[in-house]
């Protein structure tokens, strides 16, 4: 039987146990699914578990490993992937009550290029209905109901990438495909203390995958490192013809730790008096001096002052308005769980052409702006999010939650990779979040892989109790013994 530790090891030391034949693709395939069968129950994880399937694929990489055929570090290492990309014959409901039997004849781009690279699907991921696209205010939107924090249980994951965020965090995959429009990989990978990927838009192919935003979606990899989201990166990046705005560019270039402390590396200091919780902040200003005892220079920036937030406002309520048309239609708005989704049809159509034609305007000069940002700066460092993970029956109405960093990255199709930093309050994970210029990928995540170097957050582990062993009645996490001290 497989340890628990091996379990939360990462894709590059799984992949090298497999080479080295310490552990079978099926004994890890097959311990995996254990772990989900004793877990999902609690933390609401999985949408849909594809263990036949999974243990099939196991056993192909096994014979294509012992037969001398290897085709990467992904082979044989299993995964989940969020319940908003199409697999063939397999559920795909985009975590909503109108599609909660919906079966599609066919995979995603991105399901065949990790099935190329021998990877193991080991299910579909719980997700926010329609990736939040209709509004929500509790983390209970979903066909599976809210997701539950590996750290704390009686907290949220965030959103919309919930499964994805809480699967990595408690072991139940080593990485997993989450997506993001306005936050959707950044939020979950801080609040569960992973690492998240938002690639360039126009960086991986989305053909197959649920429109929410045709000029914002973008998906990615969530894992245990910002090395491990980098292969998987490598494995999903591509040009695709059948995806009309993938872009025709060539690969990113490989990370490079060694070369951080020749870039030029800028902070933002947000304003934690006006939201946001100063523990966060606290975390944050340690993780960079971090840095700068590293030998990291660093140089404080600011965000120009455009209305981000409220042209990607407009731009995503526009599309959502056209990309759900149909289900308005037919009426099945009304069976999503959240009671605000009728009314933000009625909201989003409300959004005139030329409110949609301003704000493309708008985010022209934003694009121009932050493009001048990158000019000076390689690599632009700010908290992944202002708070530690809500408790799970938080309404957000009452959270004063602006986000005009993410809303800037989104708008502008910028990508950024966020990684664990330390822990804020109630001793719950939070992150630092590196953003970089267009297809520059490979700065993000040269300086978090730095990081992860001289620092351990990535490798603190919620305190879930081993297989097999129950909560105690009554309580409302684990009853587990102290978390492992941190530096």
């Amino acid at each position: 039987m497989i340890a628990d530790d091996i379990l939360y090891k990462p894709v590059t030391e799984l992949s090298k146990m497999v080479r080295a034949r310490q552990v079978s693709p099926v004994e890890l395939t097959r311990a995996y699914l254990s772990r989900i069968e004793a877990l999902n129950p609690v933390l609401s994880a999985f949408a849909t578990i594809t263990g036949d399937l999974a243990l099939e694929q196991a056993r192909q990489a096994e014979r294509e490993i012992a037969a001398g055929r290897n085709r990467g570090p992904l082979h044989g290492i299993p995964y989940g992937a969020k319940d908003l990309v199409a697999t063939k014959g397999i559920r795909t409901t985009w975590g909503a009550r109108p599609f909660a039997d919906r079966v599609i004849d066919d995979d995603a781009a991105i399901i065949r290029k990790l099935r190329g690279a021998g990877a193991v699907l080991l299910g579909k991921l719980a997700m926010i209905e329609l990736a939040g696209g209709l509004g929500y205010s509790k983390g209970e939107s979903s066909l599976t109901g809210a997701a539950h924090n590996p750290w704390a249980l009686d907290r949220w994951t965030c959103g919309s990438s919930s499964g994805s965020g809480a699967a990595v965090a408690a072991a139940l995959v080593p990485f997993a495909i989450g997506s993001e429009t306005w936050g959707s990989i950044v939020c979950p990978s801080s609040f569960c203390g992973v690492s998240g990927l938002r690639p360039t838009f126009g960086r991986v192919s989305r053909q197959g995958a649920m429109a929410l935003s045709w000029t914002l979606d973008k998906l990615g990899p969530m894992a245990r490192s910002a090395r491990d989201c980098e292969i998987v990166f490598d494995h999903i990046q591509g040009h695709d013809p059948d995806d009309a705005y993938s872009a025709d560019e060539k690969p990113a270039p490989a990370s490079d730790p060694g070369s951080v402390k020749t870039l030029k590396v800028a902070y933002l200091k947000l304003d934690f008096d006006k939201q946001g919780d100063k523990s966060v902040e606290k975390a944050f200003l340690l993780a960079l001096e971090d840095l700068r005892r590293a030998g990291v220079h660093l140089e404080e920036a600011k965000l120009p002052d455009l209305p981000f937030e409220a042209a990607a406002s407009v731009v995503l309520t526009a599309e959502v308005a056209t990309a759900f048309e149909d289900l308005q239609r037919s009426g099945g708005a009304r069976d999503l769980v959240s009671p605000d989704a009728p009314l933000s049809f009625v909201v989003a159509r409300a959004v005139t052409g030329p409110d949609f034609v301003k704000a493309q305007r708008v985010r022209t000069v934003c694009q121009k702006a932050m493009a001048d940002l990158f000019a000076r700066h390689d690599v632009l460092l700010y908290p992944g999010e202002g708070y530690t993970a809500f408790p799970i029956d938080k309404d957000f109405n009452d959270i004063a939650w602006s986000d005009p960093v993410g809303a800037a990255g989104n708008l502008c199709g910028l990508p950024a990779i966020a990684v664990p930093c330390g822990f804020g309050a109630d001793e719950l994970p939070v992150s630092l979040t590196a953003m970089t210029s267009a297809f520059e990928e490979n700065k993000g995540i040269s300086l978090a892989r730095f990081f992860q170097g001289i620092t351990s957050w990535h490798l603190k582990r919620p305190p879930l109790l081993p297989v097999g062993v129950t909560p105690l009645a009554g309580a409302t996490g684990w009853d587990v013994s102290p978390r492992a001290s941190v530096p």
